[in-house]
């Protein structure tokens, strides 16, 4: 396998900019990080629709169902080795919870 060090001085000759990886772990994390909240904020406005009917039992459900899914998907998003697929996960969970919220009646 070649190593990355002749491309990386090739570019910096050439004038380009080059993003170090660590930037790119800090916007991947950012990114995942809005996606699973917005799951997680669907998931708690969701279970006052589908949960219990006294409104704070279904706001506690909601909130410990968000609590256990957070983590969750933010490892599951943030681990997956294509970081597309990671954000692809997230945000599909995101819209399945907003779809909960805005169909359920």
């Amino acid at each position: 396998m070649p190593s990355e060090a002749p491309s990386t001085a090739r570019s910096r000759r050439s004038g380009a900019i080059v993003s170090s990886p660590a930037r790119w772990w800090i916007w991947r994390a950012v990114f995942v990080f809005a996606l699973v909240w917005m799951a997680a904020h669907f998931i708690t406005l969701g279970a006052l629709k589908w949960g219990p009917p006294v409104r704070h039992d279904a706001t506690v459900l909601g909130q410990m169902i968000a609590v256990a899914a957070f983590p969750l998907l933010f490892l599951l998003a943030f681990g997956t080795r294509s970081p597309l697929r990671g954000g692809i996960i997230a945000g599909a969970v995101g819209v399945v919870a907003l779809l909960a919220v805005l169909l359920h009646s």
